[in-house]
């Protein structure tokens, strides 16, 4: 393996042009009650095109997520949460 092969794997690969009349829709809908990665996934995009997307339109209020959803994606992912530390 060269450099150039090990570079290609660093990144998310596109998978679909992000097309804002196709997916703005569905991501304003979605995107307060799911993660990002998830609807990244069933759109096919990666979760960078969701993300900047958002960050355009971060003006209007569908582009936060809801509390409720906040807290569960941090518990899954183990922020403010999961194991605790051993005290030393």
């Amino acid at each position: 393996m060269n450099s150039m092969e090990n570079r290609k794997n660093e990144h998310e690969r596109p998978r679909r042009r992000f097309c804002k009349v196709v997916d703005g829709p569905i991501i304003k809908r979605l995107y307060a009650t799911m993660t990002t990665a998830e609807l990244a996934q069933l759109l096919g995009l990666t979760e960078k095109q969701v993300k900047n997307y958002v960050y355009r339109e971060n003006v209007e209020q569908w582009a936060r997520k809801d509390a409720a959803t906040l807290a569960r994606i941090n518990s899954e992912k183990g922020r403010k949460g999961g194991r605790p530390r051993k005290k030393l």
